[in-house]
């Protein structure tokens, strides 16, 4: 793989490196390859014991890593006898280096196969299954969650109702009208002229909009505006869901309590304030708090047998 591209020589050390870690840790793993579609995704399975056991999925955000998921909730889980599953989705880790697989919106076409890979596995209890969503993900989860009804309990960390007022913010208004008014040759004029004038923004749209196997910037904003939940696919979803709400959330404020009141059935808002050290975007001060929290909520819900 050497030579192709820094962002691709760089991921693959970094894989490397998590194999090599996993490979000397003390945890029963196995590295899968779940069906899905005409092709597989790539994920870990680690085992807290033998047996069947209740079983988490961790599904990561927009950019996030196998090391963030696993210090951000696989060793709490594992601490407290789950099985983790550290997924890459498409557009995600392996899933977009190795396999080219983009971004979509409609993420029960992923959980459900992943779903139904865990069922048929005799390490995991069938009734006692939970996913934990960060960032990007907080869209994602509750998205597949409308149409895939059998985990017993869902966190996700925050919500996201709109995943494109992201990207939007941070447009100037004027080009948010020409992207309402269809002229794609002028909005990508428009971002190719605000990339040659910075670096670090040509160095931002590649990284974002790379996830999205676009070309056009003007097709990445449009698809980002299909990354919102319909208030029906809302109310559909019956999984007992805990939302996160960090306060000075950065990328989708608000959004965490807006996704809680249209919820139906079980639901807790969880806020972290800064007075905790446990505010902006996945509370990234503290994750330990976080961990702890969302974890007894989740022993609540699904407890140890």
């Amino acid at each position: 793989m050497k030579g192709e591209n820094p962002f691709t020589d760089l991921w693959e050390n970094h894989r490397r490196c998590w194999d090599a870690f996993l490979g000397l840790s003390s945890w029963s793993w196995e590295a899968l390859t779940i069906p899905y579609e005409d092709t597989t995704l790539p994920g870990y399975v680690v085992r807290s014991g033998d047996g069947p056991r209740r079983t988490l999925i961790l599904n990561n955000g927009s950019d996030g890593s196998m090391v963030d998921v696993w210090v951000g909730a696989a060793l709490e889980g594992l601490a407290r006898g789950w099985n983790v599953l550290l997924l890459d989705g498409p557009g995600q880790g392996a899933a977009l280096v190795r396999q080219q697989l983009w971004f979509r919106p409609d993420w029960e076409a992923v959980i459900t196969p992943v779903v139904d890979f865990l069922l048929a596995r005799d390490d995991v209890d069938a009734a006692r299954l939970a996913i934990i969503g960060v960032s990007q993900a907080g869209y994602w989860v509750p998205r597949a969650l409308a149409f895939e009804h059998r985990p017993a309990a869902a966190v996700v960390d925050p919500g996201v109702l709109d995943v494109s007022t992201t990207l939007l913010d941070h447009l100037p208004h004027s080009m948010v009208k020409v992207l309402d008014a269809g002229d794609k040759e002028k909005f990508d004029r428009g971002v190719e002229w605000g990339s040659r004038f910075s670096r670090k923004t040509a160095a931002q749209v590649a990284f974002r909009f790379h996830p999205c196997g676009l070309d056009s910037a003007f097709d990445v904003y449009r698809r980002a505006r299909e990354f919102r939940p319909a208030d029906a696919d809302i109310a559909r979803i019956t999984t007992p869901m805990l939302i996160t709400d960090p306060e000075d959330e950065q990328f989708w404020p608000g959004q965490s309590a807006e996704l809680h009141d249209k919820l139906p059935g079980v639901k807790t808002l969880m806020p972290f304030s800064a007075e905790e050290g446990a505010n902006f975007h996945c509370e990234p001060m503290a994750g330990c708090l976080r961990s702890e929290r969302v974890s007894d909520w989740l022993d609540d819900l699904v407890p140890p047998r």
